[in-house]
């Protein structure tokens, strides 16, 4: 399959890059329009371009969990100029999230997670359009979920992870993934629907059984350096703006494992469990 029209709503694969389809046709920027000025940086990259800064225009990306991984994924989503974003997370601000979860200050201690995102992201990109979500079920995935070009996994609890990743699964919404504990972090992309020659992969395929409780170590007990967060969610929104845009080499099939002890980065290959 060849990407032809690069404002085409169906997805596409053109070499190793994948367009994702998009929900509303992108539209071209007209010569002179001051965004372009503003995200020049960006679409000078090889391959982005015009069209796809166009596509991150139009993209609607959920952001699911505005913690550590979500920070960065936020942040860098909005100065990137996706279109519009929205933010799930039931929890509030807490003094002990200011470690990592750099979205956040000291004065939105309390203030529930998505507002103060919401604050603060704003005044980064008052073109970006957010929407603001509380807890997430599988319910308000069915009702909510194919709204969205993509989803992106920031929360930290296997429960969560699995929720949502078993519902990107079955309706077929890509889906970037990451988890970090202690200095060892993980990041893929998954898309049970992706076109040929694309493989169909998702979260079971890389790690098909949830850890029961107890089984693995958590942040809570092992700790959890802020700048690997960082570098997670950092490389998440990478991800992210990779295959909405339609280019580079997305971590389909692959995943990144770093070790930010040794700064060892290691990127696997990995196919369905048989």
């Amino acid at each position: 399959m060849t990407i032809g029209d690069p404002y085409s709503r169906d997805g596409a694969v053109r070499g190793r890059a994948v367009a994702l389809p998009l929900l509303t046709q992108p539209v071209p920027f007209e010569a002179g329009d001051p965004a372009l000025e503003r995200y020049r940086r960006n679409w000078l990259v090889s391959g982005l371009g015009e069209a796809g800064q166009a596509r991150l225009a139009a993209a609607r990306v959920l952001v699911v969990g505005a913690g550590g991984l979500g920070s960065p994924v936020l942040l860098y989503l909005t100065a990137a100029g996706v279109g519009t974003i929205g933010i799930c997370d039931s929890d509030v601000v807490e003094v002990s999230n200011l470690q990592r979860q750099l979205l956040h200050g000291e004065a939105d201690v309390g203030v529930a997670k998505p507002d103060s995102a919401v604050r603060h992201l704003s005044a980064l990109n008052s073109s970006v359009r957010f929407e603001r979500f509380g807890h997430v079920t599988r319910e308000w995935l069915e009702e909510h979920g194919r709204e969205w070009d993509l989803i992106v996994e920031c929360t930290d609890s296997f429960d969560a992870k699995y929720l949502v990743a078993d519902y990107c699964a079955q309706s077929g919404v890509p889906l970037v993934w990451g988890t970090v504990v202690s200095m060892q972090l993980q990041v893929s992309v998954f898309w049970s629907h992706a076109p040929a020659p694309v493989p169909r992969l998702t979260l079971r395929s890389l790690h098909p059984v949830q850890p029961a409780p107890g089984t693995t170590p958590s942040s809570p007990e092992v700790g959890v350096l802020g700048p690997v967060v960082g570098q997670a969610g950092t490389a998440m929104a990478t991800e992210a703006i990779k295959v909405l845009a339609g280019f580079g080499e997305p971590l389909i099939g692959r995943v990144l494992m770093v070790d930010a002890a040794t700064q060892r980065a290691d990127v696997l290959t990995f196919a369905p469990w048989e």
